[in-house]
Order: structure tokens, then C-alpha cells, then sequence
């Protein structure tokens, strides 16, 4: 790599911090407000087990033998060429971005109150449930913080308990998808997460409790903690999927030192659904989602082919087909179980309103069941040079920090 391309990554949160200055002209919609508590029975035909299938003797001997790294930093040149091929969506949210990692660093330097509250841990946590509903977090979960899921490239401190807040990106821009106008709304999640784990963060340390919030993409799996914390489980398309909102909604992290009780995973019967409907795999471009789940690092879940995803991810507006035509994104969890109890199948399947998109390589419009052809100018694109047998970060390639 260059020594221009390393400058430029080595001062890319320094740009975006002096981007913050800039007026906002991005026409962000609002927030989402907090979602209510899901609290619809799930059919005894759709339970499996609670978050994931793990093998704790495996997980922990895959993570001493291949630790695991922040993807960017082990392949700076994806990062970088998703950028170039990424200004239709990046240069109009910039600013906001540069405001989230200001508040995330402001956060950082915010020293906690000498005078610690009392409160238990179970005080402690309903306090926290309700100052997150306050600023607008769509919810928060707690997990034990687990160095197995933490990269080393962490510039933000690790505390015993992960705060996993959940920010839901705006519901119409989703349905764009795969279109620059969609990515936006992940852009605007992400810089509505950080401003908002940043405030929860400032509160605990208000409170007389030490707090580390974390940049996007985070410091650490954030799925795991996720699905830890009870907010969701794992999609056939590799993500979380909340009964809420599916995988419409940004994941920020804060680690900390308060005393808080963890919650635990749920089974919320979505790995029965992914497998009665299967339509990320019937509509993925590339065929890059397998049908089945596999036991991976421990974990059994669907791994994504991700030397066939990441070329068009970067190239066709974050593509993101898996996640429009989720029926879980589009509809929420409790419509499905609805529509299933009433008609025994699953809602919007078949559907053009669900499985429908406008792929923006070609300008064409491709119903349920049908994907436009990607060639090898984009799978083989010879501006993306990606090693995906690389495990660490090459030599002399340091990580986009977001706190330091």
C-alpha cells in the first residue's frame, strides 16, 4: 500500500472531525421512537434454542488459535474501496458522521463524578433502561463483556458489562434498497448511535461509574453481543434480526463498570421462520448465503461467502438485497406470526412488494425469485485487491481509531 492511501486512512477520523463544523444539509428523517416491549407468545413449532447454538469448548480454542481482528483493519484495501465507490451515500452524511465520533470523544474525556451511586445492580439497570428510552435508543440489552469478541485493535477501554443500544434506521429509506438514498439511512443510524451510546455513556459516568462508548462499526462482533443481550438472533443472512425491526436497526456498543444484571438470549422462534422462508437465498445476486447452518468458530450458524458479497456490497449501493426482502425487516416479527397463524405461510413471500427491488448496475427491476447477472468486471473488479486468506492486519497498517 501507497504511504498517500496510509495517510489518508491514518487521518480519516481527523477529517471527519473537522467535517463536524460543516451545516447539515443531509435531510435526515427522525429517529424511530423506542420500541414497546415484544411480548407476543412465540408458537411452540417455531422454538429451537435461546440466541445460538454454541460449543463453549470450541469457541474458546478457535479464538487462542485465530484471534479475531477488525475486518478493515486486516483488509485496508476494502475499506478503501468502498469509500471510492461509496460517495454517492458518504459525502451528503459526513457530516453527521463527523458529529457522532465528536460526541463519542467527548465522551471518552468526560471524567466520572467521585460520588458513586448506591443503587444495585438491578436499580442501577432499570435506571438505565429508562434514561435510554429518554434519548431515544430503540433499546439496549446487557451482556458480560467477552475478550473472545473483542479485537485487539480496541482503542476504547473494556469494562466488565457491554450496553448494546439499537438505534432503528428510518423504514421507508430501507425499502429503497439496494439505492444510495437506502445506505444514507444506515449512515444516519450510525451517527444517531454514536451520539446517543456517547450520551448514555456521559450519564453512567454522571452516575459516578466509568464508561467507554465505541465507534461504528465497533470494537468488537457487536451480533454477538446482540444476541447475548436478548435483542435478537441470527438471521440466515449473517444478521441480527430483532422481532422489532428485524435487521433494520444499527448496532453501537459502551462497555462499563457499573453494576448492572446481564440479560440473557431469547429464542424468538426466527430460525424456524428464516427456514420456512428463505428468501434471502432465493434473491442474494450472488448466491453468496447458504441454505443451511454450519458450525463456524464455535457458533452454528449461515456463514456468508464473503469473497462473492463484499465486490458488490461495494459497488451496488451496499446492495443489501438479503436485508430488503427479510420479511422480519419489512413487517416486524409479530405481523409475521399473524399472518402464519391465520394462513400457515409466511408473510409477503412470492411477493413483489417484499422480494422486489431496482438494481442499480443495470437500472432494472427484478421480482421475487429473479437476480440480475454479475459479472466478473465486478466480482473480479482489479481495483479491489482482497487476500481473504489474511487473518491479521498487514504490516505497518494501523486501525481507523475512533476514540483516540
Amino acid at each position: 500500500m501507497s504511504l498517500g492511501r496510509r495517510l489518508r486512512r491514518r487521518y480519516q477520523v481527523k477529517i471527519l472531525t473537522v467535517l463536524r463544523f460543516l451545516p447539515d444539509r443531509s435531510g435526515a428523517p427522525p429517529v424511530p421512537p423506542p420500541w414497546d416491549p415484544f411480548e407476543r407468545e412465540i408458537p411452540e413449532d417455531l422454538l429451537t434454542s435461546p440466541g445460538e447454538l454454541r460449543d463453549p469448548v470450541e469457541e474458546e480454542r478457535i479464538a487462542r488459535e485465530e484471534p479475531l481482528h477488525e475486518f478493515f483493519s486486516v483488509h485496508p484495501e476494502a475499506s478503501e474501496f468502498i469509500v471510492a465507490h461509496g460517495r454517492g451515500f458518504l459525502q451528503s452524511t459526513f457530516t453527521r458522521l463527523a458529529r457522532g465520533v465528536h460526541r463519542i470523544r467527548r465522551a471518552t474525556r468526560f471524567r466520572p463524578s467521585p460520588n458513586r451511586s448506591p443503587a444495585s445492580a438491578a436499580e442501577m439497570t432499570s435506571i438505565l433502561r429508562l434514561e435510554a428510552e429518554r434519548i431515544g435508543l430503540s433499546r439496549i440489552g446487557i451482556a458480560p463483556n467477552d475478550p473472545k469478541y473483542t479485537f485487539p485493535e480496541s482503542d476504547a477501554k473494556q469494562l466488565p458489562n457491554v450496553v448494546v443500544c439499537l438505534v432503528e434506521q428510518d423504514w421507508e429509506l430501507t425499502q429503497m434498497i439496494p439505492s444510495d438514498e437506502a445506505e444514507k439511512s444506515a449512515m444516519y443510524g450510525y451517527s444517531e448511535g454514536m451520539t446517543r451510546a456517547a450520551q448514555l455513556a456521559e450519564f453512567l459516568k454522571r452516575m459516578g461509574f466509568d464508561a467507554a462508548p465505541q465507534g461504528f462499526p465497533g470494537d468488537a462482533i457487536t451480533i454477538h453481543y446482540g444476541v447475548a443481550s436478548g435483542l435478537g438472533q441470527l438471521g440466515l443472512n449473517g444478521q441480527l434480526l430483532t422481532p422489532e425491526a428485524g435487521s433494520r436497526c444499527r448496532i453501537l456498543l459502551l462497555t462499563t463498570d457499573a453494576p448492572l444484571t446481564h440479560d440473557s438470549p431469547v429464542d424468538y422462534g426466527l430460525h424456524k421462520v428464516c427456514d420456512e422462508c428463505k428468501a434471502c437465498v432465493r434473491n442474494c445476486p450472488v448466491g453468496a448465503i447458504p441454505q443451511t447452518r454450519r458450525p463456524y468458530r464455535g457458533v452454528v450458524k449461515s456463514k456468508l461467502n464473503t469473497v462473492r458479497c463484499l465486490p458488490v456490497v461495494a459497488q451496488a449501493s451496499g446492495c443489501a438485497v438479503c436485508m430488503k426482502v427479510c420479511p422480519v425487516q419489512r413487517y416486524g416479527l409479530e405481523a409475521i406470526l399473524d399472518h402464519r397463524e391465520q394462513t400457515g405461510e409466511i408473510l409477503g413471500i412470492g411477493s413483489d412488494e417484499l422480494e422486489g427491488y431496482d438494481w442499480p448496475l443495470d437500472g432494472r427491476h427484478y421480482g421475487p425469485g429473479e437476480t440480475p447477472k454479475v459479472g466478473d468486471e465486478v466480482l473480479n473488479n482489479p481495483d479491489l485487491v482482497f487476500d481473504f486468506s489474511r487473518k491479521e492486519p498487514p504490516p505497518g497498517i494501523g486501525p481507523i481509531r475512533f476514540v483516540g
